[in-house]
């Protein structure tokens, strides 16, 4: 089967398994929305002989509900905290794995449990899991993207997230009730150990790689994700990986740190460096040759004419590649540098305004709010809302990279501001119709740019140095929120009704004001430099 330029079977493949753990975040976010009357014991039951017998349940009221939902949002914030650090030293793929853990034990203990504290250690672990993957997979995902398509494959991180979401929900129609809610819950297990199985079959982020000092590696990676195989690659697109690779080092500054070099996750290709034959040295022909020697399915340029590859070679000079220093940026840095001011708002201000606008109000407990306006479809309803969520976040993926983050952002909390005012409305006012009009389009525009956007526009945001941290800061205030609207909303919910959706949209409004003044476009552009301009210029 024939790929597009720079599209590799193996590319497709690794976007895949690498976005599993999205999908399992979005499962679990959701997991308990359509079966929670069941799992709390709200609903009575009886069976034909007037006994209890064949009711699974765990009592819990409103509040324990809450928790129960909020615990995870509290797993994916303490790993979320480390997962960025983790990420620079056990790399994009080993970190991946080690999530693999918590989803699978996670989802073990839930469907084990027979009381309300062993229930919320297993949510507690699958959040473990969950914030650890929001953290590594947008990483991972603009690591192994041609830069031409980093914004589609990025935005497919919130797209599997939303499959997530809808999966969850389409099995609790079938399955919510007394006996089928332990399904429910464990089938996240199995999910998790079939994304370990996967990830082994993946390469490492060449970009880690690099920063590791293991250049050739990152070569070897670099060229089985494009298409450079099957045929004779160009000496062009051998320059381009080049020119990636090189773009990816850091200068050295302060050097606090030597970063060492460990043994490969693809060792099939590795060699020992020594001072007198580097392998770092290579240059990208050589190592399709010695990749063609290891494996005969990549027999890019075995066959081709020696003229042909001294030309390619003499079109291609290769500096002598020593080790670099690597200025590791720490949390108090990205924090209190004034360097990276503008960067930390951006990041924050995007990454809570994902939550705090209000979307995991549906998530969450979108059959409790619908049920008040449809009391006999609310489930049917919300598993409606989420399959257009995942049709326009599927027609939004290609607009990223045409027309730019920070346009689909504006929208997108634009709307998802109007949109709250008028649910708000018509809940207050029992106007039916408004009130499902004004919650689809209130996801469909979170859709547009809060979702997908968070997830690939930190590492376009920041340096290559400060990606981690940044990524750690982030997604901790972003699971502080989702853990206050989780804990929050049934409260504020049953004290105000409808009115709460009114707040939601002043934030939403205060969020757009914002995104207008501190966050720029990264559209096209490669380096921090670029993205900040003078701002950066005037404080370094």
């Amino acid at each position: 089967m024939a790929f597009p330029k720079h599209v590799s079977a193996l590319l497709l493949f690794q976007v895949v398994v690498c976005n599993l753990g999205a999908l399992q975040f979005g499962y679990h976010l959701s997991e308990l929305n359509a079966p929670e009357q069941y799992i709390s014991c709200a609903i009575k039951y009886n069976d034909y002989f007037g006994t209890n017998a064949l009711v699974d349940c765990i009592p819990m009221d409103a509040n324990k509900v809450g928790l129960i939902n909020s615990i995870f949002s509290v797993g994916g914030f303490i790993s979320a905290t480390f997962a960025g650090r983790a990420a620079d030293r056990f790399g994009r793929k080993g970190l991946t794995m080690m999530n693999c853990v918590g989803f699978i034990l996670g989802p073990v203990v839930m469907s084990v449990a027979t009381n309300f504290p062993l229930f919320m250690l297993g949510r507690f672990i699958a959040g473990l899991g969950a914030g650890s993957s929001l953290i590594v997979t947008p990483m991972y995902l603009n690591e192994i993207s041609p830069p031409a398509m980093a914004g589609l494959i990025g935005a497919m991180c919130q797209e599997f997230v939303n499959i997530g979401i809808l999966s969850a929900q389409v099995m609790g129609i079938f399955l919510s009730s007394f006996m089928g809610w332990r399904v429910i819950v464990s089938l996240g297990g199995i999910l998790g150990f079939i994304n370990l199985l996967l990830i082994s079959l993946c390469v490492e982020s060449p970009k880690w790689l690099t920063l590791r000092n293991r250049v050739h590696d990152a070569r070897v990676s670099l060229i089985k994700l494009r298409a450079l195989k099957d045929g004779y690659a160009t000496a062009e697109e051998f320059a381009e990986i080049d020119l990636l690779i090189e773009s990816w080092k850091e200068k050295p500054e302060n050097v606090k740190s030597i970063v060492d070099s460990g043994s490969s996750s693809d060792s099939t290709y590795s060699k020992v460096m020594d001072d007198d034959d580097s392998v770092a040295q290579m240059s990208p022909v050589e190592v399709v040759h010695e990749i063609g020697h290891a494996n005969d399915s990549l027999s890019l340029i075995v066959s081709a004419e020696e003229g042909s590859n001294s030309s390619a070679s003499t079109l291609l000079p290769v500096e002598s590649e020593t080790p670099h220093d690597f200025h590791k940026i720490t949390y108090k840095e990205f924090l209190v540098s004034p360097k990276y001011r503008r960067p930390m708002i951006a990041v924050i201000g995007i990454l809570t305004a994902q939550q705090l606008c209000g979307i995991n109000t549906m998530i969450f407990y979108g059959v409790t709010i619908l049920s008040t306006l449809f009391p006999n479809g609310a489930v049917l309803v919300n598993v409606l809302i989420s399959t257009l969520n995942c049709l326009v976040n599927l027609a939004i993926a290609p607009l990223v990279d045409r027309v730019g983050r920070r346009p689909l952002l504006l929208i997108s909390i634009g709307g998802m501001c109007v949109s709250s005012f008028l649910l708000a409305f018509g809940i207050l006012n029992r106007v039916t119709v408004l009130s499902g009009i004004a919650a689809t389009i209130f996801v469909a525009f979170f859709s547009v740019g809060l979702g997908p956007i968070p997830f690939l526009i930190i590492p376009e945001l920041t340096e290559a140095s400060s990606v981690g941290v940044a990524q750690s800061v982030g997604f901790t205030c972003n699971w502080i929120s989702t853990f206050f609207i989780g804990y929050l909303f049934p409260i504020i919910n049953q004290a105000i009704g409808g009115y709460v959706f009114f707040i939601l949209s002043g934030i939403a409004l205060f969020y757009f004001l914002l995104t207008l003044k501190f966050v720029p476009e990264t559209k096209g552009k490669k380096t921090f430099q670029e993205v900040w301009g003078h701002e950066v210029e005037e404080v370094e």
